[in-house]
């Protein structure tokens, strides 16, 4: 555009306002535009159980789709519930099966961080087993994992942060399970803190027997991971209202402990009996400062309803 060689005043300070609210204009536009990444970032953490208590509260649309469509048992990814609350670690989110809610499926991206992920989760089930076998433990898994295509339908029902969590796979890897006991606690002991606080929650709605069983499986648990020190890393275990224990993500358990490990994992489990012993015990420790989170990686579990599928 070719502009007059001579320009009135008014004319002047027209054009420099018209300028200057386009830089502004454009300023916001290009601020907006960045700061939405770490909004989502910070959205992320809804996919995730508040304070890892297991809840699976539905929103109008999962009513909407139970009502309409019963679920197919025969394609997992046209059976579960896409519209549920967040159920998500780092890695994988859990699913409920719309046909059979006993039932759901943890789904990974096969390819995370670019290793063999399907050999990882056999791994992880096999060992499981082998543990259940031996020690009559608890965990989720119902059948040997396996690794597919993503499925179109899939990757279209997806909406809101699943699409970021899952971005655009080639491959999945699905772990079938079983559901966890609705209201159930996932107990850690990165910080005495948290592990005092989240035992106190679960305990204060048990009964006596329940609480006798707790401190009975928690005795077991100690020599368990004493026979099996890989547990030891970024230790978890689950806590149900009838004071049942359940393993979680049990491939972190394939490497020795590290020395950090071993030092929050010190006086964890012993802790945690006291405290179902005597809450009082509880709320004093909960007095003490937060010790530093060594742990930068942080995994939940399976999960799902309330009725519990494994004997007492």
């Amino acid at each position: 555009m070719t502009l007059p060689r001579s320009i009135t005043v008014p004319a002047a300070i027209i054009l420099a306002a018209a300028a200057a609210a386009c830089i502004v204009l454009t300023s916001i536009l290009t601020s907006t535009e960045s700061a939405s990444p770490n909004l989502d970032n910070r959205r992320q953490l809804k996919l995730m159980p508040q304070k890892e208590i297991i809840r699976y509260g539905l929103d109008p649309k999962t009513i909407e789709l139970r009502a309409t469509r019963p679920g197919d048992e025969g394609d997992w990814w046209k059976d579960i519930n896409y519209h549920q609350r967040g159920l998500c670690g780092g890695e994988k989110c859990f699913f409920i099966s719309m046909s059979n809610s006993s039932k759901g499926y943890l789904i990974g991206d096969g390819n995370f961080h670019k290793v063999p992920r399907l050999a990882e989760a056999v791994e992880a089930y096999t060992y499981a087993t082998e543990l259940e076998s031996k020690y009559d433990i608890r965990h989720f898994y119902a059948d040997p994992p396996f690794e597919m295509n993503t499925p179109p339908l899939f990757m279209r029902n997806l909406s809101g942060l699943y699409i970021q969590h899952f971005g655009t796979p080639q491959g999945l890897i699905v772990q079938p399970s079983r559901t966890a006991p609705e209201g159930s606690i996932i107990i850690r002991c990165y910080n005495h803190n948290v592990l005092y606080k989240r035992t106190e929650a679960i305990v204060k709605k048990m009964g006596g027997k329940a609480k006798k069983n707790l401190v009975k499986e928690l005795e077991i648990q100690k020599n368990v991971v004493e026979d099996n020190p890989g547990l030891i890393n970024d230790f978890q275990l689950m806590i149900d209202k009838g004071g049942r224990t359940y393993h979680l993500d049990l491939n972190r358990a394939k490497t020795k402990p590290s020395r950090g490990h071993r030092k929050v994992f010190e006086g964890c489990l012993e802790g945690a009996i006291k405290c179902v012993e005597d809450l009082a015990f509880c709320r004093e420790s909960n007095q003490f400062p937060e010790e530093e989170l060594r742990l930068a990686s942080i995994q939940l579990p399976e999960q799902n309803q309330e009725s519990n599928q494994f004997p007492e």
